[in-house]
């Protein structure tokens, strides 16, 4: 259930929407840019020692391969599991109705059971993907805090929406993909 709202005159924005796996698989992939090189290597830094200590342990290069391989390939299924965990967790909620005004310093989320304000400030930054905008949480953590999906909204009001992000939030991850 996607559909576009607005249709007004100034910086107005608001989105009908459910999320689904894959809204939450595009932020995940989102949040995993903002990290960047760095943040990769970071990401390694377990598997690396883990590898080492098999290696130590065994005194075998071909066990130390193998412990390492292992648990990569065991971060990346992590990743696919916690995407359907969440979509699982998401689905219960319901659909979301968001209301993003540039007059307001707040961002107005309403779901079927729930209603959240988070205020500019409680937002660290946001990252635009091909499928939405990521909302993230302040530095250092960069934990998501919400996804909204294009396809909730028209061209126009995506422009819109993007402009209210770039004058209240940090755009992270460089420029925004084409259309």
């Amino acid at each position: 259930m996607a559909e576009r709202l607005s249709e007004a005159a100034g910086a107005v924005v608001e989105l009908r929407f459910e999320l689904g796996q894959p809204d939450w698989a595009d932020a995940f992939q989102a949040r995993g840019r903002v990290r960047g090189f760095k943040g990769r290597l970071h990401g390694l830094l377990l598997p690396v020692l883990f590898a080492v200590a098999v290696w130590l342990l065994a005194n075998s290069v071909l066990a130390a391969g193998g412990a390492f391989l292992g648990s990569l390939f065991g971060f990346m299924a992590r990743r696919g599991l916690l995407t359907a965990r969440h979509a699982k967790m998401g689905a219960p909620l319901g659909p979301w109705t968001v209301n993003v005004d540039e007059s307001n310093d707040v961002v107005c989320f309403t779901g079927t059971h729930m209603e959240t304000r988070r205020g500019w400030r409680s937002l660290g930054g946001y990252v635009e993907t091909a499928g939405g905008f990521v909302l993230l949480t302040p530095a250092p953590y960069l934990l998501i805090a919400h996804y909204l999906p294009k396809r909730a909204l028209g061209r126009d009001d995506t422009n819109r929406l993007r402009g209210i992000l770039d004058r209240h939030l940090p755009r992270h991850g460089g420029r925004p993909p084409r259309h």
